[in-house]
Formats: C-alpha cells, sequence, structure tokens
C-alpha cells in the first residue's frame, strides 16, 4: 500500500509538470513537495561540481543479472584413537543467474524501480529510491525462485583426509530467496560529490570529487528449500531446510567518482560495516530416504527451531558505475557486491555473497 501511495504521489507530479490545473489546496500541496524535491537535490551543492538537469523526470529501462552464494559449515569434533580431531565440513550452495528486465521512474532523487525475472526462474525485484544533495535511503526487495544450483561439501574427513566434492545439477523442488535491504548514507562532502549523479542519474557530476560516507544498512534474507523431494539436499545442509538472518550493520566508507572527460563519469565505491545486530533463524527436520528403482519416496519431517545470535561481524558493501550523458540520454551500467557473514552458536558458521550487474538506458523528461 505504500508503494502504490509513493506511485500515486509521483504521478500526480508529472501531471501538475505538463498540464495546468485550478488553485487548490491539492495543487498548493503537490507544489510544495515539487519545490522541496527540487531543491534538495542542489542545496548546498558547488554549481561548479554538481548541475541537476533541466528536465526533473528519469525514465529508465534496464537489465541485470545477479546471483547469490550461500555456505554453511561445521566445526565437528571426533575422538579417534584416544585422539582429538577436529574436521571442517563446510556446504556451498550457489544458486544459477537471475536474469531481469524491468523499468525505473523517478522525479529527481525520488523514485521506484520494478524488474521481473526472464528464463527459467521466477521471480521480482522492487526497488525505492529518496535521496538530496548530501543523503540517501534506499529499499531493495527481491524474490526469486530455482531449481539450478551447483554443491559442494569439503572437508576433513574421520581418517584426517581432505575431500572436495563438486556437483551441478537441479533440484526437484525449487531453492525459494527473498531478501529485502534498506540501506541510507550521509556524504561528508556533499558540496562536491554526488552519489545520485553515479546511480540513479538525478544529478550530472561535472568534475572529479570524492567523499567519505557513513552509512547503515538493515538485510533480511531467507532460503528455504524445505520439501519432501528436497530431502537429500536437506540431509547435505546438516539437516537445514530453511534459514532466515536478519542483520542490522553501520559503518563508514569512501566514494569516488572520476570525470576523464565530459559526459563521461566512473564511480567507485567502498564501505566496511560492522554487523551489531546478527540473528537467524533454522528450521531443522528429520529425513528421511527411501530411494528405490522404481519409486522415490523421500521425506522430511519438522524437527525444531534453532536461534542463533552472533557476535558483531565484519560485513562489506562495494559498488562500481559507468555513466555517460547526452543531452537527454544516459547510459549506465554498475555492479554491487554485498557480503553477510553469520555465527551459529558455538560450531556452526557461514556467509552469504550476493553480486549483481546492472545495465540502464534512460531518457530525461
Amino acid at each position: 500500500m505504500k508503494n502504490l501511495s509513493f506511485l500515486l504521489v509521483l504521478c500526480s507530479l508529472f501531471c501538475l509538470s505538463v498540464h495546468a490545473q485550478k488553485e487548490s489546496w491539492l495543487k498548493r500541496t503537490l507544489h510544495g513537495i515539487k519545490n522541496h524535491m527540487d531543491s534538495s537535490v542542489v542545496k548546498g551543492v558547488d554549481p561548479n561540481y554538481i548541475i541537476a538537469p533541466e528536465r526533473p523526470w528519469q525514465v529508465i529501462t534496464r537489465y541485470n543479472i545477479d546471483q547469490m552464494r550461500l555456505k554453511v559449515g561445521s566445526l565437528i569434533n571426533e575422538s579417534i584413537d584416544d585422539t582429538e580431531l577436529t574436521m571442517n565440513l563446510d556446504s556451498w550452495l550457489r544458486t544459477g543467474t537471475a536474469h531481469r528486465i524491468g523499468l525505473w521512474v523517478g522525479y529527481r532523487g525520488y523514485g521506484i524501480g520494478y524488474s521481473v525475472n526472464t528464463g527459467k526462474q521466477d521471480g521480482l525485484y522492487f526497488t525505492a529510491g529518496l535521496t538530496g544533495g548530501a543523503y540517501g535511503l534506499n529499499i531493495r526487495l527481491r524474490t526469486f525462485s530455482t531449481k539450478d544450483l551447483e554443491f559442494s561439501l569439503s572437508g576433513i574427513d574421520a581418517d584426517g583426509y581432505q575431500f572436495d566434492e563438486r556437483a551441478e545439477g537441479h533440484l526437484y523442488q525449487p531453492i525459494r530467496v527473498r531478501s529485502l535491504i534498506v540501506d541510507g548514507y550521509y556524504l561528508f562532502n556533499g558540496k562536491h560529490f554526488s552519489y545520485t549523479a553515479a546511480y540513479d542519474q538525478s544529478n550530472i557530476q561535472l568534475r572529479s570529487a570524492g567523499s567519505l560516507m557513513a552509512g547503515a544498512m538493515w538485510h533480511n534474507t531467507t532460503i528455504k528449500y524445505d520439501d519432501n523431494e528436497n530431502a537429500a539436499f536437506v540431509s547435505l545442509m546438516h539437516d537445514v531446510g530453511s534459514i532466515k538472518i536478519r542483520q542490522g550493520s553501520i559503518g563508514v566508507g569512501y566514494a569516488y567518482n572520476w570525470v576523464p572527460t565530459k559526459g563521461l563519469l566512473v564511480n567507485a565505491m567502498f564501505m566496511p560495516m560492522l554487523t551489531l545486530y546478527n540473528k537467524q533463524k533454522l528450521t531443522l527436520y528429520d529425513v528421511h530416504l527411501e530411494n528405490s528403482l522404481e519409486v522415490i519416496n523421500d521425506r522430511i519431517t519438522f524437527r525444531e527451531y534453532q536461534y542463533y545470535t552472533s557476535s558483531i561481524a565484519l560485513t562489506y558493501n562495494a559498488r562500481m558505475s559507468l555513466t555517460y550523458n547526452w543531452k537527454r540520454i544516459f547510459f549506465n551500467v554498475y555492479g554491487q557486491w554485498n557480503h553477510y557473514r553469520f555465527n551459529n552458536g558455538y560450531s556452526d558458521y557461514g556467509h552469504i555473497n550476493d553480486w549483481l550487474v546492472n545495465t540502464s538506458l534512460g531518457v530525461r523528461l
């Protein structure tokens, strides 16, 4: 409902910018919102470094790809001939690459985007941005399901030998992933450096500049594959059929905009973050494998929920972007990489690597 309301406000602003209307309370209110948006993108900035385009609307077509890799590890203590042996057992799961096409509509630094999966995978990717000259808030909601994956199992067995088994294939029932990421930032050099020039093109960077930036992030990811037909895979993942991760992080990083020639902008950003709030919920199952030549009667039975609170962990958020501006048309490609760490109890550990590459072509109206 909030997303619908936000879209209605944007549509109303667009109508206001192209049609004359009677003087009314609604018109005055929308004019006030429009004036605030117009001023927020250039408030406190140096026009020798940053300018706002004359045409305030951005309509952008997008194509992006992304992939997630999950690691779940265990430290297993075994006693062999009165000798204590610690074994490492790491399970890796890497989803197939998701391909998406979509549209972004924005006014100045405020906008929403929606993309859908193509090919074998199902899902959607929703984004919203609210940005000004020195601050920004971004919301990203991603869902997808896939049967294709790469899986590996590595470690040290009870005899002390190292092993590394890898396989590619597909599950009988899909892995379902849902991620919500909300991140905000503040620029300490918003006068000369524009983050929006690199990532939503609501401003244009004229000269090279960088900025120290502070940020905060909320990350919520749920990964589920708890189906009877995936019983063998649940067994390989240490009887875990679903994982829910909730994290809150703060950090300080640096971003730089390089303008080698008129119209061209190259950006790089890196921000290490401390994850201060780090909780996990695991759903464990008893696995029953009854394969035969004629029928597969595998099944899983719910055992319990396990809740863990991880200690403070180091998280990474990195981006790179290339933008080229013509008079009204612009092209952008950017890549993003996130690394989330968690620690389930005293013996289990893991992390998620999540990357995205987005290509877009837009027009200003």
